[in-house]
């Protein structure tokens, strides 16, 4: 099954990427306008069908619990900071000779892993940022999330 937001849950979109959880954001205006193979989470009710999930929920925290909880089988798929929140497509290593001059001087002495999108070139690496966000995330969930040490495809 492949996932999909449409506008009214765009942060949801962007909670379950950081979790390496494949999702893409589209626009529909009907129900008609879902893709096939794929299932719609949202908040508009008039997009209710059998393809989707109308989420009760305003928050994103609560959303990703609820998408958790009506699909338990999600919790072994994730792999934590792992695809690219920008383009929803993993993230492939990259040594850190080829991240000179395009990281700040900081990160670049600081950090040893790098990831790199291959479709949009954005790099990512295991910073205070991620750190933030896995604590958050633990909050949400109620359990503690496994991170590689190079800040992907961890399991919790």
């Amino acid at each position: 099954m492949k996932l999909a937001g449409d506008r009214t849950v765009g942060r949801l979109v962007k909670w379950l990427r950081i979790l390496g959880i494949p999702c893409d954001l589209i626009a529909i205006k009907n129900k008609d306008q879902i893709p096939e193979g794929v299932f719609l989470l949202t908040r508009a009710s008039s997009l209710a069908s059998e393809k989707s999930l109308v989420l009760p929920y305003e928050k994103p925290a609560d959303q990703l619990r609820f998408v958790l909880q009506e699909f338990p089988f999600l919790w072994k798929e994730l792999r934590p900071f792992s695809l690219c929140l920008l383009c929803n497509r993993r993230l492939e290593k990259v040594p850190k000779e080829e991240v000179f001059g395009l990281v700040p001087d900081h990160v670049y002495k600081t950090q040893k892993k790098f990831r790199r999108c291959p479709s949009c070139g954005r790099l990512y690496w295991p910073g205070s940022h991620q750190v933030l966000m896995k604590r958050r995330l633990e909050e949400i969930l109620g359990r503690s999330l496994t991170v590689d040490q190079d800040g992907s495809e961890g399991k919790s």
